[in-house]
């Protein structure tokens, strides 16, 4: 922030020439070649379309006849964004000096033709004109995959975060979206407003920036293709280092601009031994910073941001995700109980305690299969808890976004509200997606062996990331498609903290009871599926046979209780 701060006060970069056209004032870089932003008179003449387009910014794209031009709204919401505005220069000027800093450097991005802001007095929304570059997102060109592909973009993606960090690069924001991936491949930066420059980075600050980019692919990419990003990083930066002492520097990018030869300090990996820990500690920075951020999203469904959006129509209030089309939304607000006679629904449950209905919603993609769940009231003090404490409506709702975040397969929630009565929040009404082809997990008993090894993978993926479900039966668990497991019914899910040992072999045995009177499953089973439990995460201090010893204990446990009760195990 500083930084910026002082970048307000002068010009980062090159001298640029200014003119007003449309009501802005806009800044033209030293090489734009004569362009003009008219972007007023684009959309008028349909040269410029939208992309992509938030309460944030607006992103179009613009055909003209010296080749295709992207022009980015960036507009000021909110108090700490107005803060923002005043105590920094606007968001398009960071990202034109950033882009032209990045340029001298030798790091491709998005050429910056022109910069412009309204006229007037105090922050107010700013424009940023780029030039087209080629190829795709990398968040796009990842999807269907060779297991080529996927090696040759490791390696290629190592390769250049290497050289970004040995030309003192850092992008505070490394996702995939913010990649432009060309078929070499070769990648560029985009989004690069907040990218700091500076020398060379060190190990510790190469390390943070690489937490932040593996974040995203510790969950959505296989470790053998992680360790081959970290081997060719290693080896970029190796050879950079060995190439200093006299020799011609190495280039960045192909560009004939020489990079920077990093001075990596005594704190960096050397030997193969302290690379391997660099390894294993680059993997727990990345979990541990997995966990920060997810427990800070936690209660973003039940606010109003980009994504969520609050329900109040008469006595129903809530809450629905941003993309639910507007005339359902009418419909459902004017009537929830209602959705239960449209035609061509079908009901799955009706009993004292909830109705559940499955039928098709018309969006503007097409029918989209949805699931209804109206939890009802069956005694006089459940408005007053619903009051007191989170309903479980409300916990189905924050819970199913809560593992979504967590890269943990579940329905999508699309709405959750009450009905409120007397001030009261009485019937409570869910909404979420319907798992295309699912079965229960009892009925895939013929084919458990194929599913076995998913179930154990995710339900240890689960408990490492600090969810615990409670209620972890076979009846809670359907098979999208046949194969995939699914969680589902997650009121008692509890997410934040460590799941200990003997709560991770409680619902370990709550899913073993459910196949206690099926002949199919055996010992053999049991064993093979904690095997893979303990085999899909890190090594535990417990062995295989305490935690063998500890299912078998709660499962007894279980079967004693519900013996108790009456109750059939399910």
């Amino acid at each position: 922030m500083l930084s910026h701060f002082l970048r307000k006060l002068g010009t980062l970069g090159r001298p640029a020439a200014s003119l007003r056209l449309g009501g802005r004032r806009w800044v033209i870089a030293p090489d734009a070649g004569g362009f003009v932003p008219d972007l007023d008179r684009w959309l008028a003449d349909g040269l410029a379309t939208i992309v992509k387009e938030n309460p944030y910014r607006t992103v179009y794209r613009a055909v003209l006849p010296d080749g295709a031009v992207f022009v980015k709204r960036c507009r000021v919401r909110g108090f700490r964004a107005w803060w923002r505005e005043v105590l920094r220069p606007p968001k398009a000027r960071l990202e034109f000096d950033t882009a032209l800093a990045l340029l001298d450097r030798g790091v491709p991005t998005a050429r910056p033709l022109a910069w412009g802001h309204a006229a007037g007095v105090g922050p107010r929304e700013s424009v940023l004109a780029t030039r087209e570059l080629p190829g795709v997102p990398f968040v796009d060109s990842a999807r269907d995959l060779t297991p080529r592909d996927r090696r040759r973009l490791a390696v290629a993606l190592g390769r250049f975060f290497a050289r970004l960090h040995d030309a003192g690069v850092a992008h505070p924001d490394p996702h995939p979206g913010n990649f432009l991936v060309d078929a070499g491949p070769a990648f560029a930066l985009l989004d690069v407003h907040a990218v700091r420059l500076g020398r060379p980075l060190p190990w510790p600050a190469s390390r943070d920036n690489l937490v932040v980019l593996n974040r995203y692919f510790q969950l959505r990419a296989s470790r053998a293709d992680r360790l081959r990003f970290w081997r060719a990083y290693l080896a970029e930066r190796d050879a950079l280092f060995r190439a200093s002492g006299g020799r011609q520097p190495p280039v960045l990018g192909g560009t004939g601009i020489p990079a920077c030869v990093p001075h990596q300090g005594a704190d960096a990996p050397r030997s193969p031994g302290q690379r391997t820990d660099a390894a294993r500690d680059l993997e727990h920075h990345t979990s541990a910073s997995n966990l920060r951020f997810w427990a800070g999203r936690v209660g973003r469904c039940v606010g109003k941001n980009r994504h969520f959006r609050r329900l109040r129509a008469g006595p129903v209030r809530g809450w629905a995700v941003r993309d639910l089309p507007e005339e359902f939304l009418r419909e459902f607000l004017a009537d929830p109980a209602a959705m239960f006679r449209r035609p061509g629904v079908r009901l799955l449950k009706d009993s004292r305690t909830s109705t559940v209905a499955a039928f098709e919603m018309t969006t503007p993609a097409g029918p989209r299969a949805v699931v209804l769940k109206r939890v009802n009231v069956r005694r006089w003090p459940e408005p007053v808890k619903n009051l007191l404490r989170p309903s479980a409506v409300v916990r189905s709702w924050v819970n199913g976004h809560t593992l979504r975040d967590r890269w943990l397969p579940t329905p999508r929630p699309l709405a959750a509200a009450h009905v409120y009565r007397h001030g009261l929040p009485a019937e409570g009404y869910l909404l979420t997606e319907l798992v295309p082809g699912a079965v229960e997990l009892t009925d895939a008993v013929p084919d458990l062996p194929a599913v076995a090894d998913r179930l154990a993978r995710l339900v240890r993926q689960m408990h490492d990331r600090h969810v615990s479900h409670r209620d972890l039966k076979a009846a809670n668990v359907l098979l999208g498609g046949g194969t995939t497991p699914t969680l589902i019914d997650l009121v008692g899910v509890r997410v934040g903290r460590p799941v200990p040992f003997q709560q991770r072999a409680k619902e370990l045995a709550r899913l073993s009871a459910s196949f206690l009177a099926s002949p199919r499953v055996r010992h053999a089973d049991r064993l093979r599926f904690l095997r893979a439990y303990l085999a899909a995460g890190e090594r535990r201090p417990e062995g295989w046979k305490a935690w063998w010893r500890a299912v078998a204990a709660a499962t007894a446990t279980k079967v004693r209780k519900n013996r108790r009760t009456g109750r059939p195990l399910a």
